[in-house]
C-alpha cells in the first residue's frame, strides 16, 4: 500500500509530459484527418495518377514500422537535405500525422462504402452542390459508422507516441524515464506513467461511446 502511494505521489511530476503527450497526439490526430480526406479525394478522383499516388501512399505507411518512419524523418531527412537540427516536437507530429492519416482514410473509405451511391445520385438530381451533398447527406450517415474505428486509430495514435521519446521529445514516457533516473526507481514512475496513458485511453473510449449515442439517432433519421 505504501508503494501505490509512492506512485500516486510521482504522478503529479509526470503532467507536464502528459501534456506534452496530449498535445502531440491532438495535433497529430488533426493532421491524420486533413491528410486523410485528401487521400480520399484522391482514391476517388477520374484521374489514375492520383489513385495510384494515394493507393502507394497508403500502401507504404501501413507497411512501415512507425518507429523507423520516425527515425527517417528526423535523422535521415534532415541529412540528406543538409537541414541540420531539426525540432523533435514538430517531426513527431508530422510522423503520427502522416503514418495515422493511411489508416484513416482507409477507415473513412469503408464508412463511405456502406452508403447507398444512388443517394449522392439523387441528390445531384436535386440540384444540391458536391459541397452540400457531403455536408447534408453522406457526412451525417457515415460519421457514425466510421466512429468507432476512427477513435481506435486516436487510440493507437496514444499508443504509438512514447516511440517519440527516442528523439528526446519530453513526452510522458520520457519524463517518466528522467524521473526515474532522479529517484532512483525504475518501476514507480513506469506505474504512474501506465496509469495517466490509462486514463487518457479510457477517456477517450468514453467520449467515443457518448458520440456513438448522440450520433446513432440523427443518422436513423435521414
Amino acid at each position: 500500500m505504501d508503494y501505490l502511494v509512492g506512485v500516486a505521489e510521482i504522478v503529479p511530476l509526470l503532467l507536464d509530459g502528459f501534456l506534452i503527450t496530449v498535445l502531440i497526439c491532438a495535433l497529430a490526430a488533426l493532421g491524420a484527418l486533413a491528410i486523410a480526406v485528401l487521400l480520399l479525394a484522391a482514391r476517388r478522383s477520374d484521374y489514375w495518377w492520383l489513385r495510384g499516388l494515394s493507393i502507394g501512399y497508403v500502401t507504404v505507411m501501413r507497411g512501415l514500422p512507425i518507429v523507423v518512419f520516425i527515425f527517417l524523418l528526423y535523422f535521415g531527412l534532415p541529412a540528406l537535405l543538409g537541414l541540420g537540427r531539426v525540432s523533435a516536437f514538430w517531426v513527431g507530429v508530422i510522423a503520427l500525422a502522416m503514418n495515422g492519416a493511411a489508416f484513416v482514410s482507409e477507415v473513412l473509405r469503408g464508412a463511405i462504402a456502406r452508403i447507398n451511391a444512388g443517394q449522392a445520385e439523387a441528390a445531384g438530381a436535386l440540384g444540391l452542390s458536391r459541397l452540400q451533398t457531403w455536408r447534408l447527406i453522406l457526412i451525417p450517415q457515415f460519421l457514425p459508422i466510421a466512429l468507432p474505428a476512427l477513435a481506435g486509430e486516436l487510440g493507437f495514435l496514444v499508443k504509438a507516441s512514447p516511440a517519440l521519446s527516442l528523439i528526446t521529445v519530453v513526452d510522458l514516457t520520457r519524463r517518466s524515464q528522467q524521473v526515474a533516473m532522479q529517484i532512483f526507481d525504475p518501476l514507480a514512475p513506469l506505474l504512474a506513467a501506465a496509469l495517466l496513458y490509462f486514463l487518457l485511453l479510457w477517456s477517450l473510449s468514453l467520449l467515443s461511446r457518448r458520440l456513438e449515442i448522440y450520433l446513432e439517432p440523427k443518422a436513423q433519421q435521414r
